[in-house]
């Protein structure tokens, strides 16, 4: 419980909290201007693409990114794909959550690993599906432009300073270099087997256990268990999640006293996506105090009526507390087939 409080020996994000936040708050300010919030806060999915290569020189991150967006688009292709149907969709997931974790993992492509992808995925899905599966029936179509949109605008974000004369910049190692080969050794094989177990898990589950957001129960699996493979950090990940999470839902709750909308709920996503990417490396749970009401604020903007953000809120709760105990649960089956194993091979 301690670590709620403790940051980590990691330095303040600032340049990539500044770039995710422009990359959110240009496009969906552009969308707001043009009358369109909606499509805005549908494109700001490609917006994933600034989140990668942080640690890398920028004309690195300008051969990468594209490649990241690129994935970023097919994941909402295939989940745009499966959207009509639920069985289609739990399998969609499966695949985009298996895909990920071992080419990530394989590549080590680092912060925010496969997590996005997923994410893009179920999120298309849901704008996507009919509205008697409980989605928003938008266009598939549509929806993948709009990300296109956000990813390249995300991506011009980063890349533009290289275009300012007589600034300094970080010599570029090579993508080759930064990625000299795929290596999923044992430990990243375990990670990506225990995320695709619990995303199965999760398809089969959720809805039954009552849950309000099927993918929302997966993004809070896949956050605790992608990490790492160690007892320890994991479970401290899922303490940050879940407390992470209740605290967030108490700063939207003071958030929407001042009913944001227009530019005004522009100008706090921009603060709040920019201030996630800032702490995230420091606090887990700090991160989530930003990433909660900005989630919650994307899904209820528009129609923020009282009885929908209950019901959101409740969901979102419960969401998360289901995803977390659903991932500590095959963390610790895992680590029981494990000890079994090497206890019968001694």
């Amino acid at each position: 419980m301690r670590s709620l409080v403790q940051l980590h020996d990691a330095p303040w994000r600032w340049k990539v909290g500044l770039q995710a936040g422009l990359a959110v708050g240009l496009l969906v300010g552009l969308f707001t201007l043009a009358g369109h919030q909606n499509l805005g806060l549908q494109a700001a999915l490609g917006s994933f693409t600034a989140l990668y290569g942080a640690g890398f020189s920028r004309p690195d991150r300008a051969r990468l990114l594209p490649l990241v967006a690129a994935g970023l688009l097919l994941a909402a292709a295939l989940g745009v794909v499966c959207a009509g149907n639920e069985w289609l969709t739990s399998a969609c997931l499966i695949l985009v959550s298996g895909l990920a974790s071992v080419l990530v993992l394989g590549f080590r492509l680092g912060p925010p690993g496969p997590l996005m992808f997923v994410l893009v995925a179920a999120v298309s899905g849901h704008i996507a599906a009919p509205a008697a599966l409980g989605g928003a029936a938008q266009p598939g179509l549509r929806l993948l432009a709009l990300l296109a949109s956000g990813a390249a605008l995300a991506y011009l974000v980063v890349v533009a300073p290289l275009a300012l004369p007589g600034r300094s910049r970080s010599p570029a190692v090579g993508l080759g270099v930064l990625f000299p080969r795929f290596l999923l050794d044992a430990g990243a094989r375990a990670v990506a087997l225990r995320v695709v177990a619990a995303v199965l898990l999760d398809s089969l589950i959720s809805q039954p256990l009552g849950a309000h957001r099927t993918y929302w129960v997966i993004i809070a699996t896949m956050a605790v268990l992608q990490s790492s493979q160690s007892r320890r950090l994991t479970s401290i990940r899922a303490v940050h999640r879940v407390a992470g999470t209740l605290l967030g839902i108490g700063v939207f709750e003071v958030l929407l006293l001042a009913r944001p909308a227009g530019i005004w709920l522009v100008g706090l996503l921009m603060l709040l996506q920019g201030i996630t990417e800032m702490v995230v490396a420091r606090n887990y749970a700090l991160a989530l105090l930003f990433i909660t009401p900005m989630a919650l604020m994307n899904s209820t903007a528009g129609h923020a009526t009282e009885t929908l953000v209950q019901v959101t809120v409740q969901g979102r709760i419960l969401d998360s507390l289901l995803g977390a105990g659903i991932a500590m649960g095959v963390f610790w089956l895992g680590e029981g087939v494990l000890y079994l194993r090497a206890a019968k091979n001694r």
